[in-house]
């Protein structure tokens, strides 16, 4: 059931807009913990973060039957949409390459800014470095909620991205909220490099990945340098700089959208593993 909740979510997330507030506002997850908790301490991280996180935890695992299926497919659909988005990045990504192919840099500036928050700028390589990052860490955060959901459930996804946006709410949050955003992504980002490496080229992603896999961070580092890995053997250089960004970024979306099919197969197959 949660692989189906996963497909319809990614599937919802591809059509127009006539969201309400709270699926589609970019601080709807910084909202909720202003309401629940308006402190800063460590209880106010288990007010505001853990708790919701446990209590999703036991709802969901109190669902049976042909009914509580019923109730999953509805109300984890509806938490996954409100923890990635209802924007899909991929949709984002098709509206900004028709704007770059059109030679529009003044479009194509606001909408990187209204789809990914990157502030408007002259769309040179710098510009399109930037904007690249932006997109690897939303599809990051995709990604790693597919994994967890997949694996432990919709608490240990809710877990990680309201510790995120405490993390956002709250810079000097403390290092335990940190190494948890660490420890809850360093799985998926691995899993991520070896998609990258499956669907992309292989010997240039394992190179790129060396010496920084076994390393204890949030897998930031280690997504830029295999992405970038595998769009220097995806494209190649163009006179023209700004149709060069261009191409790259059309480069990372294959890259993206292929690994989300492998990413959609693990949850699949490890579905079937725990039925």
């Amino acid at each position: 059931m949660k692989f189906l909740v996963l497909l319809l979510a990614l599937a919802l997330r591809r059509r127009d807009g006539g969201w309400p507030a709270w699926l589609s506002r970019d601080d709807r997850h910084r909202r909720l913990l202003a309401s629940l908790s308006p402190g800063a301490g460590t209880l106010a991280w288990w007010l505001a973060v853990a708790l919701p996180a446990l209590l999703v935890a036991l709802l969901f695992g109190w669902f049976d039957g042909a009914l509580g299926a019923l109730a999953t497919l509805v109300l984890g659909t509806v938490l996954v949409l409100w923890m990635v988005g209802v924007e899909s990045e991929f949709r984002s990504l098709d509206t900004l390459l028709v704007r770059g192919r059109m030679n529009d840099r003044e479009a194509l500036a606001r909408g990187a800014d209204d789809a990914f928050g990157l502030a408007a700028g002259e769309c040179d390589a710098a510009w399109f470095a930037d904007l690249e990052r932006c997109v690897l860490r939303r599809a990051a955060l995709l990604f790693a909620v597919v994994f967890w959901v997949s694996v432990l459930g919709f608490g240990a996804a809710l877990l990680l991205v309201l510790n995120r946006a405490w993390l956002a709410r709250n810079p000097d949050g403390g290092d335990w909220a940190r190494s948890l955003d660490a420890a809850l992504c360093w799985i998926p980002a691995r899993l991520t490099t070896l998609a990258l490496a499956l669907v992309g080229h292989f010997g240039a992603v394992i190179d790129a990945a060396g010496g920084r896999l076994w390393r204890l961070d949030d897998g930031g580092a280690l997504l830029a340098a295999v992405a970038e890995a595998g769009l220097e053997r995806e494209t190649a250089p163009d006179e023209d700089r700004f149709q060069h960004g261009v191409d790259r970024l059309e480069a990372l979306q294959g890259l993206l959208l292929r690994a989300l099919a492998v990413w959609l197969i693990l949850s699949a197959l490890w579905t079937l593993l725990a039925a």
